[in-house]
């Protein structure tokens, strides 16, 4: 009898073991939903068809919206309800629903905004960027709050950054800014960054949003701020206002002339408070450092991020490595590629290689590795070295793309691995590959990415902008402003786009 209790008392820990170790449902514990994955492909496929100009089928359409007709008209608004299901029809139901403008269609639709139709994070997100441009044509404001919910759970996505957009469209967005103190407040200010962000990548129709005034609520968001702030969401909008100071003289070239104009009063507004904006974030590092121990999980996750664009030192919040089981690790390892500390590189390169050995960490890895590109130290390169020929493909791109930002210690072993990823079955690897190269001045991979800015297609063109932006590839500056005159809009605002970025890798945010 004893010997049994024992049994079962050994087994109870050992599962409480396994369970702290690796905290994820287990199929054989708790049996999951399966979603069909070729439907939540159909449905992304759909959607980003109508993103790029797709239509809707219009006799489907109007069939639908005879139907719902009848049903309202009937008084059986619960029929309705029960016709949103998901796959490829919602998108079509949505729509039919938000022509026929009734209250009772407006009030379906808002519901939808918290109801949870799939299993699937991305095909759920989507449905809801369907319901929320629905809800923000209809001018349905009381619905915001919801919206703007919905874009904090997407957030991270490309559906979050569309969800984010039409929060920020909606009439009353402006008042929802004035309560910072409140739930809707915060999540505002979060859509507002988030839909700067998405604008500045010109993945996003940026009349819409020079309409709605993002210069203005941008503006607002810095007057209110304390000087004495250390508020990391007030200090991602201010950073974003000085950002969008700078851009929006290049966004004329694609906006409308009504949208050209009030982009023009934007930017003379944001401009007025440039030296006070500047002032406000020389000192914002040190306030986000000072205030971080105190800070909630959430809070910290943000000031982290803001720390990663202000380029700060964060190497003294962590004396001992940043704990893995933190909400907010991934966003420590990233900012750590700013330390200047020469114990960090080392420290860095060493968890890499640890986590590289572990199929579970690969992600984590890869962070590790990418954060080491600003480390040049002998430790960080050999681990990079050493990744650069694992059989995983995204180590092996995290360590290639993390290789070339310093003069190597061991030239020709760092030319010879990049030379190999340059012939890497895995497209990312051979990219990175190029990239690394070109960073070291090899010739004939500058003239490669080079002729990416004068191809003859546009999407290529714009690509290879924001790409060397992000590879901080300055031996094509030169190339950039040739293609920032072109006489394609979008291409020249990739290209514009990019040398800002590159302007403020350079002299920072604040210079």
């Amino acid at each position: 009898m004893m010997y049994g209790a024992l049994v079962l008392v050994m087994a109870a820990v050992g599962l409480a073991w396994l369970a702290y170790r690796r905290p994820r449902p287990r199929r054989w514990l708790l049996p999951r939903r399966v979603v069909p994955r070729p439907l939540v492909a159909a449905v992304d496929r759909q959607h980003r068809h109508l993103l790029a100009g797709g239509m809707l089928g219009e006799t489907a359409c109007e069939r639908t919206k005879s139907h719902f007709r009848e049903l309202l008209t009937a008084g059986r608004d619960d029929l309705v309800s029960r016709e949103f299901r998901p796959g490829l029809d919602f998108a079509v139901r949505v729509r039919a629903l938000a022509e026929l403008g009734t209250p009772e269609g407006a009030r379906i639709l808002e519901r939808l905004l918290r109801t949870s139709l799939t299993g699937d994070r991305g095909e759920q997100s989507w449905y809801w960027v369907d319901v929320a441009s629905a809800l923000r044509r209809l001018g349905r404001t009381e619905a915001l709050p919801a919206v703007l919910r919905c874009a904090a759970a997407a957030a991270g996505s490309a559906q979050g950054d569309l969800l984010a957009i039409e929060a920020v469209t909606f009439a009353n967005f402006a008042a929802a800014l004035r309560h910072p103190t409140t739930a809707v407040g915060d999540r505002a200010r979060a859509a507002l960054v988030t839909a700067a962000r998405a604008a500045r990548r010109g993945g996003t129709e940026i009349a819409a949003l020079v309409r709605a005034g993002l210069g203005d609520r941008l503006a607002e968001v810095t007057d209110r701020t304390s000087a004495r702030s250390a508020d990391p969401w007030a200090t991602a909008a201010v950073i974003e206002a000085e950002r969008l100071a700078r851009r929006l003289g290049h966004w004329a070239r694609v906006l409308p002339p009504d949208a050209r104009a009030r982009a023009g009063a934007q930017a003379t507004r944001l401009v007025a408070a440039n030296e006070r904006r500047r002032v406000w974030l020389g000192g914002a590092s040190g306030r986000l450092l000072d205030r971080f121990p105190h800070a909630s999980a959430d809070e910290q996750g943000a000031a982290l991020r803001c720390l990663n664009d202000l380029r700060a030192d964060v190497a003294p919040l962590f004396p001992h490595p940043p704990n893995r089981r933190a909400a907010w690790w991934g966003d420590a390892i990233r900012a750590l590629r700013w330390s200047r500390s020469a114990v960090v590189g080392p420290a860095l390169a060493g968890q890499a290689v640890q986590l590289a050995r572990a199929a579970r960490h690969r992600g984590r890895a890869a962070i590790a590795l990418t954060a080491l590109k600003g480390h040049p130290c002998y430790e960080a390169e050999q681990a990079l070295l050493q990744s650069a020929t694992a059989a995983h493909p995204a180590l092996r791109a995290a360590a290639v793309g993390s290789l070339g930002w310093w003069a190597p210690f061991a030239p020709g072993r760092v030319v010879c691995a990049l030379r190999t990823a340059r012939t890497d079955p895995d497209a990312p690897t051979r990219g990175a590959a190029v990239y690394a190269l070109a960073r070291l001045g090899v010739r004939s991979a500058l003239a490669e990415v080079a002729a990416g800015l004068v191809s003859e297609e546009g999407t290529i063109r714009q690509e290879t902008a924001a790409r060397i932006a992000t590879e901080e590839l300055t031996w094509l500056w030169p190339d950039l402003e040739t293609a920032a005159e072109s006489s394609d809009a979008e291409t020249a605002f990739a290209a514009a786009e990019a040398l800002e970025q590159l302007r403020e890798c350079r002299f920072g945010l604040a210079g």
